[in-house]
């Protein structure tokens, strides 16, 4: 915590020294204790989800329970995605969840977004899925949904990436299709208050690897979320 009373540690992405089995099983339990009980993964399952483009990019997330959003790609590009989300909320705290550093977060104590699991090769018919509670909605400032490649490909040209948002009321997709030559990261979406409930608006902003930046630190320093980083790795498979 910093000076001023912010929630400002370095955020570690070192994985700890667990076994590839001990993770999995933390994962699944994460997933059954923070699954929701009614309407399955997706809330707004059986809606046809309405497609977020360039020239139609925003979308209004009102009513309560969770908000999910889930990352799919294609298992035969044999890449590691990685899925994540920076969090800044109302006094000033701020955070990513990602499978990096295995921080997963939580769905029901600050910072109210988790993440359910680290798909390592697209291969998981589930991929990876963030949930947001929107029953705490009021304490986010501001929340950026993002992609990198950790292993396996150059870019995201032939990936097949698919990312679907869905909440109470609808459901929302978002071809990752536009990224050019050499991109390895995305903020997908930028997720804020509205005036009844959060707006959520596609991004598509590309980034390709810089000599001094990690793929988060560029994000950050494009949106202003002002957090500390660390180098690490993930456990070994």
């Amino acid at each position: 915590m910093s000076g001023d009373g912010r929630q400002r540690g370095v955020i570690r992405l070192g994985a700890g020294a667990r076994s590839g089995s001990e993770v999995a099983r933390t994962a699944e339990a994460r997933r059954k204790a923070e699954t929701p009980q009614a309407g399955g993964r997706f809330s707004a399952a059986g809606r046809r989800p309405v497609e977020l483009t360039r020239s139609a990019p925003a979308a209004r997330i009102s009513g309560r329970g969770v908000m999910q959003v889930n990352l799919n790609w294609s298992a035969a590009s044999e890449a590691d995605l990685d899925l994540g989300c920076m969090v800044r909320t109302r006094d000033g705290s701020g955070t990513a969840i990602q499978p990096l550093g295995e921080a997963f977060g939580s769905l029901t104590a600050w910072p109210y977004v988790s993440l359910d699991q680290d798909d390592r090769s697209g291969a998981s018919s589930d991929g990876e899925t963030l949930r947001i509670s929107l029953e705490h909605r009021k304490k986010f400032s501001k929340l950026l949904v993002y992609v990198y490649v950790y292993e396996g490909a150059v870019d995201f040209r032939r990936l097949g990436g698919v990312v679907t948002v869905s909440a109470p009321e609808g459901a929302w997709r978002i071809h990752l299709d536009d990224s050019p030559p050499g991109a390895t990261s995305c903020a997908i979406a930028l997720i804020a208050p509205g005036r009844e409930g959060l707006d959520l608006r596609r991004e598509g902003q590309w980034f390709t690897p810089h000599l001094y930046l990690g793929s988060q630190q560029q994000l950050d320093a494009a949106y202003g979320f002002d957090l500390a980083w660390g180098v690490g790795t993930k456990t070994p498979r």
